[in-house]
């Protein structure tokens, strides 16, 4: 597995190298401290996943992180940040980030945080997703309840089956979560765009939802882990179309 750490803080990055080796001795860890690093690292480097800081030196927040999905819009982002403001978390949702993890997380639980992302999970903070889910009008509360538990923790990863999807709209439901738009999709799958529209139309449907913040939302909440994100290659993400800034698809 190939990580890039993207922030600042040197004694932060360490520290998250330590945690992330004691979790997957294998793991290789690639580290930047600026978006600019961060970005050229992502242009030629195969890679698993992100973790990005918003508060770079040459990054403004948020556009840190469109910049870096617009660079390679098949790499899985997770913020990682000392910001916990929910609008912040929203839009980091909506700019197709794959989770958010607080830095004032205590050990276990950015433990747990960071298990959860590297096998195919979303995470966000717990006391957000209520929230989270109140701002997005969503027609029905999340399935957790009051703000103050936990998302539930699956050990095993899910499959197509055991939620009641095609393994067609269950390939899609993992390239939507990890940040691809509908063309990209439709790309990765060898299929055309309006297919790809028409399978992400039915997952809505399936889970109830109108957009894509919602079924992460609801994914944290659950605790559904959708397998490994795969090596991508930087090849490939040039041949794909930029992620855009359209959050529904």
């Amino acid at each position: 597995m190939r990580v890039l750490i993207v922030d600042d803080h040197e004694l932060f990055r360490a520290g998250l190298a330590l945690l992330l080796t004691e979790l997957f001795p294998n793991i290789e860890l690639l580290h930047a401290s600026t978006l600019s690093q961060g970005v050229n690292h992502a242009l030629c480097e195969h890679l698993n996943i992100v973790f990005l800081d918003l508060d770079l030196p040459d990054g403004n927040g948020c556009n840190a992180l469109a910049e870096l999905k617009e660079s390679r819009p098949s790499l899985p982002v997770i913020v990682i940040s000392a910001d916990e403001r929910v609008e912040t978390i929203s839009r980091c949702i909506q700019l197709r980030a794959m989770g958010y993890v607080p830095k004032s997380s205590p050990p276990g639980a950015l433990r747990a945080a960071i298990s959860a992302v590297l096998a195919g999970g979303v995470f966000l903070p717990a006391s957000s997703i209520a929230s989270l889910g109140r701002d997005m009008d969503t027609d029905k509360a999340p399935a957790n309840g009051p703000e103050d538990r936990q998302p539930r923790v699956k050990s095993e990863t899910s499959n197509a089956s055991e939620m009641g999807l095609t393994p067609r709209e269950f390939e899609t439901l993992v390239w939507l979560v990890r940040g691809l738009p509908s063309k990209a999709i439709a790309l990765r799958m060898g299929l055309e765009d309006i297919t790809v529209r028409k399978y992400i139309s039915h997952l809505l449907a399936h889970f109830n939802l109108r957009r894509r913040t919602e079924l992460i939302v609801m994914l944290a909440d659950r605790g559904i882990k959708l397998g490994v994100p795969p090596v991508t290659d930087p090849a490939l993400d040039r041949s794909l179309p930029p992620a855009g800034g359209h959050p529904t698809h």
